[in-house]
């Protein structure tokens, strides 16, 4: 998702309309206050029904024409922030459990896990830097979360559930992942590493298992 949401963009323009409509009622209103004060002086009596018609016929069609103006930048924005992911380069099933976290990538017979506590022998999840990954992300017991604080990443892990995402790392490196959920007694040990590789590295850790 880009840094700046085209729906903040969005919000911005909405806001300056608003305020132009509110304008422009305020405007109308006392104009229609003292066009009508006008007519009485001068020993005029309302509007006819067509003239009134037509006043008002022009005021529907332009709020019509606001409508139809917000509905298609509502659209278009929601499609700029939310675009279809693209074609990932594979899929890894990540499931949290009480304390660890399981990476099986589909497909291949390649699955990493580890041991959270005491050892501290984390779990890897490899990925190849670059390209994008998915992630169909579930718990074997309670509620979970992935969190990568430094790719400002989080989604929940539920039981009996799959959230799916699709992740791309853009360099190579190694970063601490985290349970982002309260889930229990060792929940602040339930942590695991992300490690981007070069996409040649990857192809051979789905064959070998191993970096």
């Amino acid at each position: 998702m880009p840094f700046q949401s085209a729906f903040s963009q969005l919000f911005a323009q909405d806001t300056i309309i608003a305020w132009i409509v509110f304008c422009l009622v305020i405007l109308v209103m006392a104009g229609a206050m003292g066009y009508s004060w006008y007519r009485g002086r001068n020993g005029k009596g309302p509007l006819k029904l067509a003239e009134a018609n037509r006043i008002e016929l022009g005021y529907v069609a332009v709020l019509a024409g606001m409508v139809v103006f917000l509905v298609i930048s509502s659209f278009s924005a929601n499609a700029k922030d939310y675009p279809d992911p693209p074609k990932p380069a594979v899929t890894v099933a990540v499931t949290g459990y009480q304390w660890c976290w399981r990476f099986h990538y589909e497909g291949t017979p390649v699955t990493a896990t580890g041991q959270c506590q005491g050892l501290r022998d984390l779990p890897v999840l490899v990925v190849p830097a670059g390209e994008p990954v998915r992630l169909d992300v579930t718990s074997a017991d309670v509620v979970h979360a992935v969190w990568m604080p430094q790719w400002k990443f989080k989604v929940y892990a539920y039981p009996g559930e799959v959230n799916s995402v699709t992740l791309t790392i853009p360099r190579t490196g190694r970063w601490i992942g985290r349970c982002a959920q309260l889930c229990g007694l060792y929940h602040y040990e339930m942590d695991f590493w992300l490690q981007a590789v070069p996409p040649a590295a990857f192809t051979s850790y789905l064959r070998t298992g191993r970096l």
